[in-house]
């Protein structure tokens, strides 16, 4: 009798991993089927309206990569939109929206299709002209690497030395380019102080003292903080599902070109 229990419990630990593995294999399945049609829609997307910037097209003196946007044909398809984003080390290149409600653009891409990927955004307390003292873009940490998913590369030593040859971020809005320098990066949580709403100098420099205790990486001497630059957060999610953690990624404005 007791040998018939041992082979009954077996069968049915058996049928349990099996049934386990085929959910998992469906969902990755399904991941990645969605991954694939947010993939072809960004592509497509910047085939549509990202093109190489004409010689007159660029302020004298300018250095940033000679991106032109379409920003027209980019705000008729979301209202929402308010910049593209460059980030070159890694090639991230992705329009940015801003939400109208918390959580809006998790599970929406630009065009507004459900799609886990979702799409880059800003939060409803930050500026649409990135002329606040701290904004934030939000984006998720995708398995295959798109959106924010090559972001958690710079836990390996490699990139963190690597990312010094090229550690420039370009936003590109209607009127200007900015160019941002990064100065600091760590693991957080959410709601942690590198979310912090910031106004006033003091508030400031409270929140340069706070990345600098949980910063993994120098902070340059050539970014001049007395002046109170902008300071652009890039969050997206860390470690497992749901654990609450985030990767944060902090630079400092450095440049600017107003486009005519």
């Amino acid at each position: 009798m007791k040998i018939l229990r041992n082979r009954f419990f077996r069968i049915a630990v058996l049928i349990i991993c099996i049934g386990v593995i085929i959910y998992e294999s469906i969902g990755l399945y399904n991941d990645n089927k969605e991954y694939e049609v947010a993939d072809s829609e960004y592509e497509t997307l910047t085939q549509d309206t990202v093109s190489v910037a004409k010689a007159e097209e660029i302020p004298e003196g300018a250095t940033y990569p000679p991106m032109h946007i379409n920003f027209g044909q980019l705000k008729g398809i979301n209202e929402d939109f308010v910049c593209w984003l460059y980030f070159p080390y890694f090639d991230i290149s992705y329009p940015v929206v801003q939400e109208n409600k918390v959580d809006e653009y998790l599970r929406k891409t630009f065009e507004g299709t459900y799609n886990t990927s979702g799409c880059l955004f800003i939060d409803v307390l930050s500026s649409p002209d990135f002329s606040g003292m701290h904004d934030i873009i939000f984006g998720h940490n995708m398995r295959n690497g798109s959106m924010f998913g090559r972001l958690k590369e710079l836990s390996a030593s490699d990139d963190r030395e690597m990312i010094k040859s090229n550690p420039y971020v370009y936003v590109y809005t209607e009127k200007a380019v900015y160019q941002y320098e990064i100065f600091g990066y760590y693991v957080t949580t959410v709601g942690s102080d590198a979310y912090s709403v910031v106004t006033t100098n003091e508030e400031y420099d409270t929140f340069l003292s706070y990345i600098s205790k949980n910063s993994l990486y120098q902070r340059p001497d050539t970014i001049d903080f007395t002046e109170y630059p902008s300071i652009l957060t890039l969050s997206t999610c860390s470690g497992r599902s749901g654990s609450g953690k985030r990767f944060v990624i902090h630079s400092a404005k450095i440049n600017s070109w107003e486009l005519e």
